[in-house]
């Protein structure tokens, strides 16, 4: 049997670049992309701003220190989920067998196509001209037998954190352990890590002696990249006021539907996430009876979600909205648009739709979500339920 080559493909600074291709006067500049206020973390930093020091998951205000004269922007998922989609489709041109792992990254099995391309070097000069050429985009290639190797690459000298799925924790309990590298983590006997990590003992082991059989899928585009959409924030200030937390999922919302209406699709579930103060996590969801495209219903429903999040004496630092069991528009939902007032909701929201694709997205926008007021109570409010 051939051996295996499997791809690990790595859009460079995958969030930035977006931004560089679609606003030229960004180019050759710093720009770091994860908010424009002090909370929050970098997403993606440029090349240009990385000279700053300035990498990923660092907090914002840090970046800020380092880099005061630097182009701070949101995340704009919509535009880079479309930017991950046309590569999606121009990597699937070269092997059905390929896997997206994030939004910017994914795996591909090319053993049945090297011959086909002209070998292994051939076939990822193509890859990254015909993504330089089209989106404008930079990307790294690892090769090797398996989709481990093909990522961490020259194993034994790095951090035990770059085996994926290794964080914080459990870098800090192998570090108890005297083990920093992947090198000294192939020399603990297996049975060790065994008794220290259990099931992910054995898979310690076998990341750290490159040891990995898992197949690449076969790639299919109705399952793989279209089952959920969503959207998160995190807040300049924690707060409890649920005004404030309407208004911001209402933002979130737009963005969600506008993405969800692009790709042709209607929702069969909300699910609504903050995260509190204290870190801790609430997820809430609930399935529609009817799939549905427009705003004001994934809103009406993600308000509802809101209300029965627990604070306590708590207050949300991060919210998000998002939404899965996607189906076609040609779904049944179709079976709803002439009840009571949907069809002209429908055209109304096909409408904004269209002004934002012509004009960007801040070209209309709901009043509401113009100015907003700071969060300033304790007790929080009630405030209006339904869409402005």
């Amino acid at each position: 049997m051939a051996q295996r080559t499997i791809l690990h493909i790595d859009f460079d600074a995958f969030f930035a670049a977006v931004e560089q291709r679609e606003h030229p006067e960004y180019r050759g500049q710093p720009v770091i992309v994860g908010g424009t206020s002090h909370r929050g973390v970098v997403s993606t930093a440029s090349y240009e701003a990385r000279e700053f020091g300035i990498h990923s998951a660092m907090p914002m205000w840090e970046a800020r220190r380092r880099c005061p004269r630097g182009i701070f922007l949101p995340v704009d998922g919509a535009a880079y989920g479309e930017y991950s989609r046309q590569a999606i489709q121009i990597l699937s041109r070269y092997s059905p067998r390929l896997a997206p792992a994030s939004i910017d990254e994914a795996y591909m099995d090319v053993t049945g196509s090297l011959r086909l391309f002209g070998g292994l070097e051939a076939i990822c000069r193509g890859i990254k001209d015909e993504v330089r050429e089209a989106l404008g985009l930079t990307l790294s290639i690892g090769a090797s037998p398996s989709r481990l190797v093909s990522k961490m690459a020259r194993l034994f000298p790095l951090p035990v954190g770059t085996i994926p799925g290794v964080g914080g924790v459990m870098v800090g309990r192998l570090a108890q352990m005297g083990v920093t590298t992947i090198g000294g983590l192939a020399r603990i006997p297996r049975m060790l890590l065994d008794r220290h990590f259990g099931k992910q003992g054995d898979y310690l082991w076998h990341a750290s002696h490159a040891r990995d059989d898992s197949d690449v899928p076969y790639y299919r585009p109705g399952e793989n990249d279209r089952k959920q959409i969503s959207r998160e924030q995190t807040l300049a200030r924690d707060t409890r006021d649920l005004s404030v937390l309407r208004r911001r999922l209402l933002g979130l919302v737009e963005d969600v539907g506008r993405q969800l209406r692009r790709r042709g699709q209607r929702a069969n579930t909300i699910t609504v996430k903050v995260k509190l103060s204290d870190f801790k996590l609430f997820t809430r969801s609930h399935s529609l009876d009817t799939p549905t495209e427009l705003d004001e219903d994934i809103y009406a429903t993600a308000c509802d979600l809101l209300g029965v999040v627990k604070f306590g004496a708590q207050r949300a630092r991060l919210i998000g909205v998002g939404v899965s069991g996607l189906t076609d528009g040609a779904g049944p939902g179709q079976l709803n648009l002439f009840s009571d007032d949907a069809e002209r909701r429908t055209d109304l929201t096909r409408a904004r739709d269209a002004i934002a694709e012509r004009f960007g997205s801040s070209a209309i926008t709901r009043a509401k979500l113009v100015r907003e007021p700071e969060p300033d109570d304790e007790a929080g409010s009630d405030g209006e339920r339904g869409l402005p």
